[in-house]
């Protein structure tokens, strides 16, 4: 049921006498006082709900993919400083300089393969799209 005096929703109490027009004694004594000003009862704006929370915008696949990139390239730098800086501590045993160097040159790598290019040209290329034109026999090929 709704009040008449602030809109907002209310379950009425059980029991004898008249229905329950209002959700609240707040509600109910201000309705007597604009009854007594000849003033009607008449609904103010509806109470702004906070508890409801607004659904989440739903993603799109190449926003999710620049979303999750952004944090594996977070990932990736700092794999790559931690590796540098294992690299040319003298604490870091001979035996193990090897990997951490295989290590350090494929995350590099890596982070250029994702960095590669300038991102304001390349909103909407989704790597699919170009091999997909590719295939078509267009020519174009990415680098």
């Amino acid at each position: 049921m709704k009040c008449r005096i602030c809109g907002s929703e209310f379950r009425p109490t059980q029991g004898g006498g008249r229905p329950q027009k209002y959700c609240s004694a707040k509600c109910r004594n201000k309705a007597k006082v604009m009854a007594r000003k000849g003033a009607s009862a008449k609904p103010d704006s509806p109470k702004p709900e906070h508890d409801k929370t607004e659904a989440p915008k739903e993603l799109t696949s190449v926003e999710f993919k620049r979303m999750m990139d952004d944090s594996l390239e977070d990932v990736l730098r700092t794999n790559r400083d931690v590796l540098a800086h294992a690299l040319t501590d003298p604490g870091t045993p001979a035996n193990a300089l090897a990997a951490i160097s295989r290590q350090l040159i494929a995350v590099t790598e890596r982070l250029d393969q994702l960095e590669g290019g300038d991102p304001l040209l390349d909103l909407t290329t989704d790597t699919d799209e170009s091999e997909e034109m590719d295939a078509a026999g267009t020519g174009a090929e990415i680098i």
